[in-house]
């Protein structure tokens, strides 16, 4: 991998976690929204009764509202900390022989 470039490396590392993070947020946004949703209810309600009204009063559609705006939210920051840790680790230098030596160390 000595053969890519650092620009490369940052892009690819950019990338990379624009697409964790909007993945991330494509699975755990129905569990948010029921949380939501029991949150303004103000009622005693369990998860799989409040995802059930949710379904039933607005459709399947209620799980993923406001998926758009999480989904460049944490695409966004994902991607700057992927950036800044390869960032970091070019600028003091650790490569993969180092990585390799701390994971003897750790094991």
């Amino acid at each position: 991998m000595s053969d890519i470039t650092t620009p490369t490396r940052l892009l690819v590392s950019l990338i990379a976690g624009g697409f964790a993070g909007t993945f991330s947020s494509i699975i755990s946004q129905p569990a948010d929204s029921v949380l939501t949703y029991v949150a303004q209810k103000g009622e005693s309600l369990g998860p799989m009764e409040a995802c059930k009204l949710m379904i039933k009063e607005d459709g399947l559609g209620s799980l993923f509202r406001g998926l758009q705006t999480r989904c460049v939210w944490a695409g966004g920051i994902i991607a700057g900390q992927f950036l800044l840790y390869d960032l970091f680790r070019n600028i003091f230098g650790v490569d993969e022989r180092l990585s390799e030596a701390f994971q003897l160390v750790i094991s």
